[in-house]
């Protein structure tokens, strides 16, 4: 009989029925636990013990996962990118985990490891997803869902012959998914840097100097540095009163707020936002229409995000703007702000805590200032030389999808039986 043929054969039992849901500890002697929060969970892979806490505390309602149990994470998006694992020599045992996360117990008629590859099935995800309850962010699995999850049951030395097939082929595509984003890794850091150098060196060898600014060690000796308020007028923006809808609905005027420091990664040109204002906002606050080729840079929250206007915008508070005058390119301030500037930003941010860049610090900024011919020249040099990097890049990642898609299409074909995995087949 093909494995097809087993499978379509085998019993398809509820999930209620072939493991425990949820089970609680008993008789925790040790004084802390291992605790898994949901950063510590991989998408089926090893997991981060290294965090402890008081097992007095965790015993108070946190998911309990032993050595053999298997546990998925039920919350959108976690649940759709695979996030779980099949628990084995966790320190003492056990462990806690986030209560995000859904505990299987296998029975003696279901194969941990077997079980652990079914929910990583198209079958599991796709049902799973459509019957999620709650919005937005706060979508969840709904446990039900589990136990009544059907799961073909062909005979343990099957099951185990299945698991042990994609425990194979899957390290195969996983070493393989790893060494593309090593290279990805790579071509960032040489991205990254050779936007540095350019931007601080210019495009010509020239003798070079000790720096004043604490994120350049050198600078052409030729180079000016100047105050940036010297060369550029500085802007901070407003958040018109939200009580006035009419300032805020069916309008035209690009505002930017928080709401676009997502898009803004990496992003030269802004040309529109996700909220607009009205001219009679602008008007009743202190915000301020400013022109295309503004340079904003985001103050708090995430700080160090920049982009240039590519059309009039008015901005929030937490944005400073930069209209740039005669001896500056805009996109030479953008380069500056983009990549050689980053780890000065960085320093606002402490840990988790993250402080605004205050109007005193902005008006101290200090850039280095090349002649504007040479500023233009870096540019030009940096949209060439990146953009085949930028290919590279563009090339691995959609390799890494791709075995991602092989790997997930692989998974689901094996626990269906349309691969014949077993010895002899």
């Amino acid at each position: 009989m093909s494995l097809r043929d087993e499978i379509l054969n085998a019993p398809a039992v509820p999930l209620r029925y072939l493991a425990e849901l949820n089970p609680r500890p008993n008789g925790i002697e040790k004084e802390t636990s291992v605790y898994l929060p949901m950063e510590a969970i991989s998408e089926f892979g090893p997991a981060d013990t290294s965090r402890r806490r008081p097992s007095v505390e965790l015993q108070r309602g946190y998911s309990y996962i032993s050595n053999g149990d298997v546990a998925y994470a039920k919350v959108t998006p976690c649940f759709e990118n695979g996030k779980g694992l099949v628990a084995a020599d966790l320190p003492d045992g056990h462990a806690f985990a986030t209560t995000e996360v859904t505990v299987l117990r296998p029975g003696s008629m279901l194969d941990k490891a077997y079980l652990g590859w079914h929910l990583q099935s198209e079958a599991f995800l796709s049902g799973g997803e459509a019957r999620m309850t709650g919005s937005g962010g706060l979508r969840r699995v709904p446990d039900t869902f589990a136990l009544a999850y059907k799961i073909p049951l062909p005979s343990m030395a099957t099951q185990r012959a299945i698991a042990d097939y994609l425990d194979r082929e899957t390290a195969r595509i996983d070493t393989l998914i790893e060494e593309q984003r090593q290279l990805i890794t790579m071509l960032r850091d040489r991205r990254f840097a050779l936007r540095v150098n350019v931007a601080l060196r210019g495009t010509t060898p020239a003798e070079e100097a000790e720096s004043p600014l604490p994120w350049a060690k050198t600078l052409p000796a030729a180079w000016r540095v100047v105050p940036l308020t010297s060369v550029a007028a500085l802007e901070s923006g407003h958040t018109p009163s939200r009580s006035r809808e009419d300032w805020w609905q069916d309008c035209y005027i690009p505002w930017v707020s928080l709401h676009d420091v997502g898009i803004m990664r990496g992003v030269k040109y802004l040309n529109d936002t996700a909220q607009h204002i009205s001219d009679a906002g602008i008007a009743n606050s202190s915000a301020r229409l400013l022109p295309a080729r503004t340079v904003v840079l985001s103050r708090d929250a995430t700080v160090g995000r920049t982009a240039i206007m590519g059309v009039p915008m008015a901005t929030s508070q937490h944005f400073a703007a930069w209209v740039c005058g005669p001896d500056l390119d805009p996109e030479y301030l953008w380069v500056l702000f983009e990549d050689a500037m980053q780890p000065f930003f960085d320093s606002f941010q402490n840990g988790s805590t993250i402080r605004t860049i205050g109007m005193g610090d902005l008006k101290a900024f200090r850039i280095p200032l090349p002649p504007l011919d040479e500023q233009r020249r870096i540019v030009e040099c940096l949209d060439e030389e990146t953009v085949k990097i930028d290919s590279l890049i563009t090339a691995t990642e959609r390799f890494v999808e791709l075995s991602k898609d092989r790997r997930s299409a692989l998974i689901t074909a094996v626990v269906t039986g349309q691969i014949d995995v077993r010895e002899g087949a």
